[in-house]
């Protein structure tokens, strides 16, 4: 077979598909995760990240989502003659969604969105056009891939041949030889210790302070939007350095002006499962007195969960300010006061000097409350700054129960020791989760 015929069976594949190259990608890319020994859990996400969808012709599309990782997988273990590629040529599963008029309607809001200085993410095009964007199928929003293959495909800046895709601002901040050192280090202090995952799921409680900031104004909740892009935004090759295409800074997102409001709550992981307790008006933030509070709330919340069991009572925490000194990690004393009279205990006694202030990744109460944020951004109201306090706190519960059901949050509390691995591996580096 002549060379030519032999790249189109390795390479051509109907827009938006994998091509058998991508195929072959994937199915190896699974038997490497399932060789190490790994679970389930973060499979899916995985190989989406590290294949291309076919794009004009070429395997450099936009990745799969993890949804449809999974059908591709069922696909190939339903059939024991597969192989890759093998129904490249048909037409399968259901039609685009986000077709015809759905289609018009998000290009219009996001190019609208983009002219008048907002940045079109996923969570303004949903209250934007919530009609365009809820499957009828479903009656819940569609997966933000789709809205963001829209994006890729029609919306452009300034030549229709350009059109957006999601282009670095600015790079990311490396860790320190010095923070990679510290983290290495608490990796095998926590390695070294005789615990296994069930202790760690029976025993922990994972929790922490947050904070969300609310806007009061339609200008605020517009410059929150575009500066939570980060290093990226939408925008056609060649217009990076136009105003709109700019990042907002980051001093927008604080608490600096009467146009927001700072709501307080403390996400709670332990055994399986999520709970989000609010924290009052007043609350005093990251303090001994704030973290004397959160812990009350944290007993309560144990109490009602575990009436006819005992309850968990090790409290896992990063070391913010009220819970350990910033300088040596020793225990505040009003945190210590507060565990002592809740019958608590935090996991690193009175001495938190081995865990560093750089593990966002390795605490497991960081994915749950990610988990948490993605939720509130698809339940985002149309218009955010007309939002009360009670109306997001009850968000908040929402999208905890949201989380409780969609995710695996038991896996996740048994995940501890597989993220202290991988960051041993990694010498004290970033981990991919």
């Amino acid at each position: 077979m002549a060379a030519p015929a032999l790249s189109d069976l390795w390479l051509v594949a109907p827009e938006g598909k994998l091509c058998a190259r991508e195929q072959a990608k994937a199915w190896a890319l699974r038997e490497a995760w399932r060789a190490e020994g790994k679970g389930a859990y973060g499979l899916l996400s995985f190989v989406a990240a590290r294949v291309k969808t076919t794009r004009n012709g070429k395997p450099a599309g936009a990745c799969p989502t993890a949804a449809a990782m999974h059908q591709f997988f069922e696909k190939v273990d339903a059939d024991a003659e597969w192989f890759p590629g093998k129904h490249n040529g048909e037409a399968r599963g259901p039609k685009r969604v986000l077709r015809g008029a759905k289609r018009g309607a998000i290009v219009s809001a996001a190019k609208r969105l983009k002219a008048e200085g907002v940045e079109p993410t996923y969570s303004n095009i949903l209250a934007a056009c919530p009609s365009a964007t809820t499957n009828p199928s479903t009656q819940n929003p569609v997966d933000k891939n789709l809205v963001y293959t829209v994006f890729r495909e029609a919306c452009y800046d300034d030549d229709p041949a350009k059109t957006w895709d999601h282009r670095s601002r600015f790079s990311r901040a490396a860790l320190s030889a010095e923070q990679k050192e510290k983290r290495l280090a608490f990796a095998e202090h926590m390695l070294a210790l005789p615990r296994t995952s069930a202790w760690y799921f029976e025993s922990l409680v994972w929790c922490d302070l947050c904070a969300s900031i609310l806007p009061r104004s339609k200008k605020k909740a517009q410059d929150m939007a575009f500066a939570r892009k980060g290093g990226k935004g939408w925008m056609s090759q060649g217009s990076e350095g136009q105003s709109a295409n700019l990042r907002q800074p980051q001093s927008v997102l604080r608490q600096n002006s009467s146009d927001t409001v700072k709501v307080w709550w403390v996400p709670i992981l332990t055994r399986g499962k999520l709970h989000v307790e609010s924290l009052p008006d007043n609350f005093p933030g990251e303090t001994e007195a704030g973290a004397a509070i959160m812990v009350a709330k944290v007993r309560v919340a144990l109490n009602i969960r575990f009436q006819n069991t005992r309850a968990p009572r090790l409290l896992f925490t990063d070391r913010g300010n009220g819970f350990f000194n910033a300088g040596s990690g020793a225990i505040t004393e009003g945190y210590r006061r507060a565990l002592q009279s809740h019958s608590l205990r935090a996991f690193f006694a009175r001495d938190a000097s081995v865990q560093p202030g750089t593990l966002q990744e390795i605490m497991l109460h960081e994915t749950a409350v990610a988990w948490m944020r993605e939720r509130l951004k698809k339940t985002l109201p149309r218009c955010p700054w007309e939002e009360s306090v009670d109306a997001y706190r009850r968000r908040l519960k929402a999208a905890a129960a949201h989380v409780n059901e969609m995710f695996d949050v038991d896996g996740l509390c048994r995940e501890l020791p597989q993220r202290l691995k991988a960051l041993r591996q990694t010498g004290g580096d970033r981990i991919a989760k």
